[in-house]
Parts: C-alpha cells; sequence; structure tokens
C-alpha cells in the first residue's frame, strides 16, 4: 500500500498555497507539522479531492486517484478540522448517517457502528445528542466516523485543536492503536501531538516541504532534545501551539 505525492501543488491567483510537494507514504503515522498557512489543510483537500490541484498528481498503489474515483473514497477516511456535525442527531445516529453515505450495507453498519463507539469511548453516551456533547467527545465522534468501512488511508487534520491535555493525551491514544496496517496522515501546530506517536515528520513552510525524518533522526540534525527544538531550528520565526520561536 503507497500513497505518493508528486510534484502537487496548488495556486490560488498569484499565491501558491502548495508548491512542487513530492512524497510517498506508506503504513504508518506522519505528523505533519507547520504553522497555520503552512499548506497542511490544503494537502488534505487535494488528497479528498475537495480542491482541484494546479499541478502534479497523487497515487495511490501506482494509479492517479482521480482515475481511481469512487474506488479511492472507499478506501479514504477523513476527520475534518471543523466540526460541521448535525447537533441534533444522537452520536449514534450521526455514525449511522455517515455509514449510508458511505454506502456501507446496513448489517456492516450495525457492527462497525457500536464497535468504533466503545473503541472511541463514547458507547455510554452514543444517545446523546451531538450538541450536549464536549470539545472532546465531538473530536472522537469524528474519529468514528472517519473510521466507518476500515479505511487504508486516514487524514486527521488538527484533530486535537481545542482539546484540553488529557482529551488530547487520549485521543492521541485512539490514534496509535489505529496505525498498524494503515497510512495516517495527522496535520498539526501543536508539537507535542506528533513527538510521541508519529513514524516520521514532515515539516512545512510556507507551502514548501521544507525536511522531513522521524523525530529521533530530525532531533539528531539540528541537535535537539525535542520536536520544538527541531521546529525552533527548521521552521524558525513561526509561532507554534502558543509560543514563538
Amino acid at each position: 500500500m503507497k500513497l505518493e505525492m508528486i510534484g502537487l501543488t496548488k495556486a490560488y491567483g498569484q499565491k501558491r498555497a502548495l508548491e512542487d510537494f513530492s512524497y510517498v507514504f506508506e503504513p504508518g503515522i506522519y505528523g505533519i507539522l507547520g504553522a497555520n498557512g503552512a499548506g497542511k489543510s490544503t494537502l488534505m483537500n487535494l488528497i479528498t479531492d475537495n480542491t482541484p490541484r494546479t499541478d502534479g498528481r497523487i497515487l495511490y498503489d501506482g494509479e492517479d486517484i482521480l482515475s481511481l474515483g469512487k474506488r479511492f473514497r472507499s478506501v479514504l477516511g477523513y476527520m475534518p478540522q471543523q466540526q460541521g456535525m448535525y447537533e441534533q442527531f444522537s452520536a449514534r445516529a450521526f455514525l449511522y448517517y455517515v455509514a449510508e453515505l458511505k454506502e456501507i450495507p446496513k448489517a456492516q453498519a450495525r457492527v462497525q457502528v457500536e464497535r468504533l463507539l466503545r473503541l472511541v469511548n463514547v458507547k455510554h453516551d452514543a444517545h446523546r445528542r451531538l450538541g450536549g456533547f464536549s470539545g472532546g467527545m465531538r473530536q472522537r465522534v469524528l474519529l468514528a466516523q472517519a473510521l466507518l468501512g476500515d479505511p487504508q488511508v486516514l487524514l486527521l487534520d488538527e484533530p486535537t485543536a481545542g482539546l484540553d491535555p488529557r482529551e488530547r493525551i487520549r485521543l492521541r491514544g485512539h490514534i496509535k492503536e489505529l496505525s498498524e496496517d494503515k497510512i495516517v496522515l495527522l496535520t498539526t501546530h501543536i508539537v507535542s501531538d506528533v513527538e510521541s506517536i508519529a513514524d516520521d515528520v514532515l515539516l512545512m513552510q510556507s507551502g514548501h516541504l521544507v525536511r522531513h525524518g522521524s523525530p529521533a533522526e530530525l532531533m539528531q540534525a539540528c541537535g535537539g532534545k525535542n520536536l520544538e527544538d527541531v521546529y525552533m531550528a527548521f521552521l524558525g520565526g513561526e509561532q507554534v501551539d502558543g509560543w514563538r520561536s
């Protein structure tokens, strides 16, 4: 299983939100790190084909995702940054609704929904309306909907944004458990979210891939003790997680 970006570019007029991005993703967790405006969400939107690319290719197992169409969407799970949800739905009803949109047969949907409610630890609150959920609980439901259909490629866009430290740690644990047989792309500007779980870290700035490597490799390259030091060394001057390098 391989997801390959070749010269991927997205321009809005004269501004290039992403420029000549090339990388090969295989099973594992990839932390994509950078400040707001670095191109992280643009990359996600190009992979999901929510935004048309200006140039370049995205290949899944050697075939362009535009040619694959529905076949690629069936292996893709997406957790968006924004918590746009039907607040009058219960958590269980929302997951059944998403399962129907994904055309998952009802018998399979029933098994998957109940399993995912347990996995993200909202089983006992599944009857409650989403409008009454905390931010952390809503994020967990969004993760569950992304996992419906057992996707091979999982895109998580700022999954812990706005969560308190306990919820962030808990959600990171869920993500780590999922990574053995999936390609997981985790975009964030929060350094601590990727340091403990990412197999590889991609550093992005102004639409460019600046550097990549395992957390240990990046720390060794800059002589740093943690990913905050890495961020300061390679993406200096941008604000991240409440502090400025």
